[in-house]
C-alpha cells in the first residue's frame, strides 16, 4: 500500500487577537442586551422616576336639559357634530308648561277684571267726594244758623235735631268716601304689583319654554346623545352633552413615585408622532367624579391621582377624546 503523507498543521499562537468582526458582534450583542434591559426597566419602573401618565383630551362639558317635564319631539343634531351657542338642538313639548300657562293666564285675567272694577270705584269716589265735602259744609252752616234761632226761641227743638242728624250723616259719608279712596289706592297699588309679577312670570315661562326649542349653551361638539324622539324626561334630566372648544387633558398619575408633580409645571403631551406643550393647572386625588368617557377609557386603580393639564395657546389641539401620554418637559424631574 501507498503510504499517505501526513498533513502539516500550522501552530496557533495563544495570544493572537480575534478578528475585529467578532469584537463588533460582541459589542452589538451587549448593547442589545443593555437596551432591552433598559427598555424593560423603563416599561415597568420608569413611572416611579419621572412623570409619565396616560390621559385623554377633553373639553368643558355643558348639558342640554329642560327646566320642566318634557316629551322629545325631535333631536336636530348628531354625535360629533359641531354646534354654536344659541343653536336649536332639540324640540320638545310639555303638558305641564301648557297647564301652567293656562292657569297663569286665567289668574291674570281675573286680576285685570278686579283692577278695572277697583279703578271704576276709585274714580266714582273721586267724583263725589268733592260734592260730599260741600254737603258737609252746608249742613254745618245750617246747623249753626238754626242754633241761633233756637237760642232766640224762634225754632222748635225737633228742627234743630234734624239739622244735627243731617250734619252727622254728611260728615259720615264724607269720611267714608275718604277712607274708601285711600283703601282703593292701596288695593290698586297692590293689585298692579301682583299683575306685574304675574306678567313677568308668564313672560319668563314663555322665554324659557321658547315654544319647545332647546338651545346649545356653548360652542362645541355634541358628545353623548341621550334623548330620542318620543322619550319623556323630567325637569333637569340631560338630553345632550356638549363639549366646549377649550380643550384640556386629564391624566392618571401614580402616587408614591420618586418625583413630585406640581401645579404650574410644564409638560409634553404626545399623541403618537405629534407633541404639544401644556401646563399642569390642578393636581387632586380624585378618581370617581370624572367625565364618563375618561372613566371608561382608564380604569382608576389604587394610589392614583388625577392631574389636569392646560394646552398652551397658539397650537391646534388634538381631537376630542384622543388618548395621549403626558411626560415631564424637563429631563431631570423634581425629586
Amino acid at each position: 500500500m501507498r503510504r499517505l503523507r501526513p498533513r502539516l498543521v500550522p501552530p496557533v499562537a495563544q495570544d493572537e487577537p480575534r478578528p475585529r468582526r467578532h469584537t463588533v458582534i460582541r459589542w452589538v450583542y451587549l448593547a442589545a442586551v443593555i437596551g432591552l434591559m433598559a427598555w424593560l426597566g423603563n416599561l415597568f419602573l420608569g413611572g416611579y422616576f419621572y412623570l409619565r401618565a396616560d390621559g385623554m383630551v377633553l373639553g368643558e362639558l355643558a348639558v342640554v336639559a329642560a327646566e320642566f317635564p318634557v316629551t322629545v319631539n325631535g333631536i336636530l343634531v348628531h354625535e360629533g357634530e359641531r354646534v354654536t351657542a344659541g343653536q336649536v338642538v332639540a324640540t320638545v313639548s310639555s303638558q305641564a308648561v301648557a297647564e301652567s300657562l293656562a292657569r297663569l293666564t286665567g289668574d291674570q285675567a281675573d286680576r285685570q277684571i278686579r283692577l278695572a272694577d277697583l279703578d271704576i270705584r276709585s274714580q266714582t269716589t273721586d267724583a263725589v267726594i268733592g260734592l260730599a265735602g260741600k254737603r258737609e259744609t252746608v249742613a254745618g252752616d245750617t246747623r249753626r244758623e238754626l242754633e241761633k234761632l233756637l237760642a232766640q226761641r224762634e225754632l222748635p227743638v225737633i228742627a234743630h235735631s234734624a239739622a244735627i242728624d243731617s250734619e252727622f250723616r254728611s260728615k259720615e259719608d264724607l269720611e267714608r268716601l275718604k277712607a274708601e279712596r285711600s283703601a282703593f289706592a292701596a288695593q290698586i297699588g297692590a293689585l298692579q304689583a301682583a299683575v306685574a309679577r304675574a306678567q313677568s312670570a308668564i313672560d319668563d315661562l314663555h322665554r324659557d319654554y321658547d315654544d319647545g326649542r332647546l338651545h346649545a349653551p356653548i360652542d362645541g361638539v355634541v358628545g353623548r346623545r341621550i334623548a330620542e324622539q318620543g322619550a319623556v324626561f323630567g325637569a333637569g334630566d340631560p338630553l345632550l352633552d356638549i363639549y366646549g372648544n377649550r380643550r384640556f387633558v386629564l391624566a392618571y398619575v401614580p402616587t408614591g413615585g420618586l418625583f413630585t408633580v406640581r401645579v404650574g409645571e410644564t409638560v409634553r403631551i404626545a399623541d403618537g408622532l405629534h407633541t404639544f406643550a401644556g401646563t399642569i393647572t390642578r393636581v387632586e386625588p380624585v378618581a370617581a367624579a370624572l367625565p364618563r368617557e375618561f372613566q371608561r377609557a382608564f380604569t382608576p386603580v389604587e394610589h392614583e391621582q388625577v392631574i389636569r393639564v392646560k394646552l398652551a395657546t397658539g397650537q391646534q389641539p388634538p381631537p376630542l377624546f384622543t388618548k395621549v401620554q403626558v411626560t415631564a418637559a424637563r429631563f431631570l424631574p423634581p425629586w
